[in-house]
C-alpha cells in the first residue's frame, strides 16, 4: 500500500498535537467526552464518541470534510435529549487513528460505514451528515438500505459541480478563521459562515491543516442513483448555501416520489446545524421520530415559520 492514498497526518509529532488539542477542546465543548470506544474496520480503525441513553435506534452523526464530532457540538446535547447518538471520525480524516487501507469509491465510504456498525452491534440506524458526511449517508442508503433506518442529508454537496462561489467560501473560511472573533463574527455573516463563531475552530484549525486528505470527490449524483434511494430521506438545504441554489436543488429531489422531504432552511448557508442549530434539531428530531416509517407522508417544501 502506498502512503500516498490514504490519509496522513505530515508526522506523528504532527498527529499527537493534533490528538493533545482535540481531546482538551472535546472535554471543554462536548458533553461525556470520555464517552467513546474504538472499533477495528478494514480502512483502518475508528474512534465513536457515544451520548445519550437507551436502546433506540441510534443516530449516526456524520462530519463535513476535514471534520471531527466538534462539527456537532450545537446539536448534540438536544439530540442525545432525545436518542442515542454515535459521532464517529470518519475514516480518511484527522484523527486519532491512522487510515489502513485506501478509499476509493462511494462503495468503500459505505462499506467502512456497514464494518463501523457491525463492529458496534449495531443493526440499522438513522443517519445524519453534514456535506461530505451527507455523501456518505447517500451511499450507504444505496449500498446498504436495510442497515439504515432514515437519512437526513444536511446540505449534500453533490447535487451539481463544484463551482467557484464554493471554493471561495472555502478559501475565505480559512483567512478569517486565525483573526479576532469580532472580525471572524462579520465574516460569518457575510459569506455565510456560522463555523467561524465556533470558539474552539482557531484552536483546531493550525493542528487540522496538517493533516492531508485522501478521499473520493463528490461526484454529482444521478437521476437513477437518487430514483434508487429506498430508505426514508430528508434534505436540509441553506438557503444562502456556495454549493447550490437551494430552491433549484430542492426542485431536483423533490421531484423523486421516493424522496420523503427536501426543505430550504431560510437564512442559513452551507454549515445548516450551525447557522441554525434550533431548527435543524426541530426537523431531524420531527422527521427520526415522527415521519419514518409513514407511508405517503412527505415533507417537500420550504420550511419558513
Amino acid at each position: 500500500m502506498g502512503k500516498e492514498r490514504v490519509g496522513r497526518f505530515k508526522s506523528e509529532r504532527a498527529r499527537q498535537e493534533f490528538i493533545r488539542v482535540h481531546d482538551e477542546l472535546m472535554d471543554e465543548y462536548w458533553p461525556s467526552a470520555r464517552d467513546f470506544v474504538q472499533v477495528e474496520t478494514s480502512f483502518g480503525r475508528t474512534r465513536v464518541q457515544h451520548n445519550g441513553s437507551g436502546d433506540g435506534v441510534p443516530l449516526v452523526l456524520l462530519t463535513g470534510a476535514g471534520g471531527t464530532p466538534l462539527g456537532f457540538r450545537p446539536v448534540i446535547r438536544q439530540l442525545s435529549a432525545v436518542h442515542p447518538v454515535l459521532s464517529l471520525e470518519t475514516i480518511g480524516e484527522p484523527g486519532h487513528d491512522l487510515q489502513d487501507k485506501p478509499v476509493l469509491s462511494g462503495a468503500d465510504l459505505a462499506t467502512w460505514l456497514v464494518e463501523v456498525l457491525d463492529a458496534l452491534g449495531v443493526e440499522r440506524a438513522h443517519l445524519v451528515g453534514c456535506s461530505y458526511g451527507a455523501l456518505i449517508s447517500v451511499h450507504t442508503a444505496l449500498h446498504a438500505p436495510e442497515r439504515v433506518a432514515s437519512a437526513t442529508l444536511i446540505d449534500p454537496p453533490a447535487l451539481e459541480r463544484l463551482g467557484w462561489r464554493a471554493i471561495r467560501w472555502l478559501l475565505l473560511g480559512a483567512v478569517f478563521t486565525p483573526m479576532p472573533r469580532p472580525i471572524r463574527a462579520w465574516a460569518a455573516r457575510w459569506l455565510p459562515n456560522g463555523t467561524l463563531l465556533e470558539d474552539w475552530v482557531p484552536r483546531l484549525f493550525p493542528k487540522m491543516v496538517r493533516y492531508r486528505r485522501v478521499l473520493p470527490d463528490a461526484v454529482v449524483l444521478t437521476d437513477e442513483q437518487l430514483a434508487a434511494l429506498a430508505v426514508p430521506t430528508l434534505f436540509l438545504f441553506g438557503e444562502r448555501s456556495v454549493l447550490h441554489d437551494a430552491a433549484a436543488a430542492r426542485a431536483r429531489v423533490a421531484a423523486f416520489p421516493n424522496i420523503t422531504g427536501a426543505v430550504v432552511v431560510p437564512g442559513a448557508g452551507h454549515v445548516v446545524h450551525i447557522d441554525d442549530p434550533e431548527r435543524t434539531v426541530g426537523l431531524v428530531l420531527d422527521f427520526v421520530g415522527s415521519r419514518v416509517g409513514r407511508p405517503g407522508d412527505s415533507t417537500v417544501g420550504t420550511h419558513d415559520d
